[in-house]
């Protein structure tokens, strides 16, 4: 069931390290089973690969690796998930050159720095591997170093996780209980031309309390002498001209956002009866200005 470090599944001829069953997590070269209630885990996807780090006594045991399908095997069998690690506890390791690295739940202290656990960063270099802080250097470590720096770290990420996913939870509550609030106190919401603008005169949810005027916005457009010519081959050859699609959206969009300046300034918050007109001018036997008139009622809605 479990991988090898190589990502390659042990053959059936070769015993494996590690044997996982409802009693608990057998060494099976030294012989020593771990029971399951006192065992806990810490998941991490890799790729394909779902990497469970292994807490004895919340103290780190080994590194599991499957598929990441079949990664829900530790709760199966019983295993907890670990979301907390002793804070009191400062495991003393060593680097490649064997200088001491004191180790915690939030921190790693070497050579007098103390660096915060959640920069850090461990990097396969076949030999050995490379300790980074934010991509900066610090020392080389073995395997076995790595993999309890990696888990520590997953572990103060997940608790991070946990107490943020809470505090949005909270905050989630807390707006849920301000609009039920509002909605009994019977609030009005404010609305702005750009929020209704309808075609007629009102609308079932909405209640015109005031008409303030007849309100215009005016656009005009020039046609270049590209379009012209785009123009004269699509009545040729029959097609859409999706150059003059593009001039006429342009416009109707300018016409419509003017007029909602102008109710805007009338102080309505909405337009209603929007009736749009499009016309052409030209002069001289030659296509000239596209002319878009948008006219509506500025009113005022409940």
């Amino acid at each position: 069931m479990f991988l090898s470090d190589n990502q390659q599944s042990k053959a059936s001829n070769t015993k494996t390290e590690w044997t996982l069953n409802d009693k608990g997590l057998t060494n099976n070269f030294t012989e020593t089973t771990y029971e399951i209630e006192h065992l806990s885990f810490s998941l991490k996807k890799d790729g394909y690969k779902g990497v469970a780090s292994i807490f004895y006594n919340n103290e780190f045991l080994c590194n599991l690796i499957t598929t990441y399908s079949l990664s829900g095997v530790y709760k199966k069998h019983g295993i907890k998930e670990n979301t907390t690690i002793n804070n009191n506890i400062n495991e003393k390791l060593l680097d490649v050159n064997n200088n001491e690295i004191t180790l915690s739940s939030v921190l790693l202290s070497f050579k007098s720095k103390d660096y915060g656990i959640a920069g850090l960063r461990t990097v396969d270099c076949k030999s050995s591997y490379d300790l980074l802080f934010y991509g900066k250097y610090i020392t080389s470590v073995s395997k076995e170093t790595a993999h309890k720096i990696e888990a520590t770290k997953n572990i103060y990420l997940n608790t991070k996780l946990s107490a943020l996913n809470e505090r949005i939870k909270n905050n989630l509550s807390e707006i849920e209980k301000r609009k039920d609030s509002l909605t009994a106190k019977n609030f009005k919401v404010i609305r702005s031309p750009n929020e209704v603008v309808l075609t007629t005169e009102t609308a079932s949810n909405l209640k015109v309390l005031k008409r303030l005027d007849v309100i215009t916005a005016e656009c005009v457009y020039g046609m270049n002498i590209f379009k012209d010519i785009f123009a004269s081959l699509s009545d040729t050859f029959g097609g859409r001209n999706k150059s003059i699609q593009n001039t006429l959206r342009d416009a109707r969009k300018t016409a419509l956002a003017e007029l909602r300046k102008e109710a805007f300034s009338l102080g309505a918050n909405a337009v209603i009866g929007i009736d749009l007109d499009y016309s052409e001018i030209s002069g001289g036997g030659k296509s000239g200005m596209l002319f878009i008139v948008a006219s509506g009622t500025a009113v005022i809605v409940e």
